[in-house]
């Protein structure tokens, strides 16, 4: 059973919905497997706990 991990900015339920269809079908294609064997997993970073440069994401990034 495949596991995907995605570890991103924070985004709306709409596009979640878009990104884990879309990933469920490639992953499932490429495994060759039925996509209910497919799991995403979406953890969304804060800014302030991102660096980026040395800097903080949140530093660089207006809120």
């Amino acid at each position: 059973m495949p596991v995907v991990i995605i570890e991103s900015n924070k985004i709306n339920t709409e596009k979640k919905r878009e990104l884990v269809k879309s990933i469920t079908e490639i992953t499932a294609k490429i495994y060759e497997l039925p996509e209910d064997t497919v799991t995403i997993l979406i953890k969304e970073l804060e800014k302030e706990n991102v660096g980026v440069g040395g800097k903080l994401l949140s530093e660089i990034i207006e809120k």
